[in-house]
């Protein structure tokens, strides 16, 4: 009940208020805007004719002052009067093709009238008419103009055919694949000592990334269910291990593909990868070497990045997301302790295609091939 009487409280005194200044704008004086008329009746300290007079400056010569909300709110002190007569002069009505009427707001006297149509003062049009012509492809001088040159703070910058088809994909994948993650720790001293024997062997060196993107295609090779991908009618199986791998560009990422990887050399994976990703960076690639493959590898450990999870390529059904290599601690089984060098891998994978149980034995597989070389070597 409280609050109903608070409420019937603040309409009449709305009401009140509203009536003080329209029944003068009713003796033909001055007609009020209707966000004006709102202000008005919430600030009655207002003296409504010495705010009449100040309008009549910028109002038209028909015998009727027209009071904004502009003008309202110069008197309550919320914007100032020059950057009112700032606006008016760079966006008169008259220039702008805009004539029409201000009606008052409704119950009032002068509702029943229509307000005489507004234009701009003569000297505001003729400020305008005197302003220089904007450029060839320019904008004329007014509002939206003023506001783009005053208050943006950034810089566009245009979108590459390129980047829109990677964020297309990016989205359609996290927007229709169900994606699942898991993660595993995986020792990396036996690589690092067979990878420094193999470079120390060969006139050509072998990357981290090169012994990964094999060690994956053997995973995938020792767990053929997870080389498959899902399309509507059916799970697909591919016939050959093709691996893509991450590469940078300036126009964004690009997933340049190994053809077989499961089949090919070492030496192979590595003088194709370089090759690849050196053309990728220069935008030489041909459409089918970074279009298919079977899963992905996104290399960010010599970034020093220790792990991280990665968007699926559709319509593959696994990316292997890899880290860093850093020292840590284990037992060494006599009661101490001692360093090794260990690598997280994140893997992303559509759990329609590859469920969980598959998923466990691909890191155990990868695991295993990285661990112990001599098994990706073979």
């Amino acid at each position: 009940m409280l609050a109903r009487r608070v409420a019937k409280g603040l309409v009449a005194n709305s009401q009140r208020q509203s009536a003080r200044f329209l029944s003068t704008a009713a003796a033909g004086d001055w007609v009020v805007s209707p966000a004006a008329g709102t202000l008005l009746a919430g600030n009655p300290s207002i003296d409504i004719k010495a705010l009449a007079a100040k309008c009549a400056a910028h109002s038209p010569g028909s015998g009727k002052v027209i009071i904004t909300k502009g003008d309202v709110l110069v008197a309550l002190g919320k914007i100032q009067a020059s950057a009112l007569t700032f606006l008016r002069a760079a966006t008169p009505f008259a220039a702008a093709g805009v004539g029409g009427t201000v009606p008052a707001p409704a119950g009032a006297a002068v509702a029943t009238a229509a307000a005489p149509a507004v234009v701009a003062p003569a000297a505001a049009v003729a400020a305008v008419a005197a302003a220089p012509a904007p450029a060839a492809g320019g904008s004329a001088p007014g509002r939206r103009n003023l506001v783009h040159k005053t208050h943006r703070t950034h810089t566009d910058t245009p979108i590459t055919q390129m980047r829109k088809i990677i964020a297309k994909r990016l989205l359609e994948s996290k927007l229709t694949l169900p994606h699942s993650y898991m993660a595993i720790e995986i020792e990396m001293d036996s690589l690092m000592a067979t990878r420094a024997k193999f470079n120390k062997a060969n006139s050509s060196k072998v990357s981290v990334n090169d012994l990964v993107i094999k060690a994956v295609a053997y995973a995938l090779k020792t767990v053929p269910e997870a080389n498959a991908y899902w399309t509507e009618d059916a799970i697909k199986f591919n016939s050959q291990i093709d691996v893509s791998f991450a590469a940078a560009t300036p126009s964004g990422l690009i997933t340049p593909v190994v053809k077989d990887a499961g089949k090919k050399a070492i030496l192979e994976i590595s003088a194709e990868a370089k090759d690849m990703a050196t053309r990728a960076r220069a935008n030489k690639l041909m459409p089918e070497e970074f279009t298919g493959g079977c899963t992905s590898v996104s290399n960010l450990g010599m970034f020093d990045i220790s792990e991280f999870i990665a968007v699926l390529n559709p319509p593959q059904s696994t990316i292997f997301a890899v880290g860093s290599t850093s020292a840590k601690a284990f037992p060494d089984g006599k009661g101490g302790i001692e360093a090794r060098n260990v690598m997280r891998v994140s893997v992303t994978h559509d759990a329609r295609v590859v469920d969980a149980f598959v998923a466990e034995k691909l890191c155990g597989a990868l695991k295993d091939g990285i661990e112990n070389p001599a098994l990706i070597f073979m």
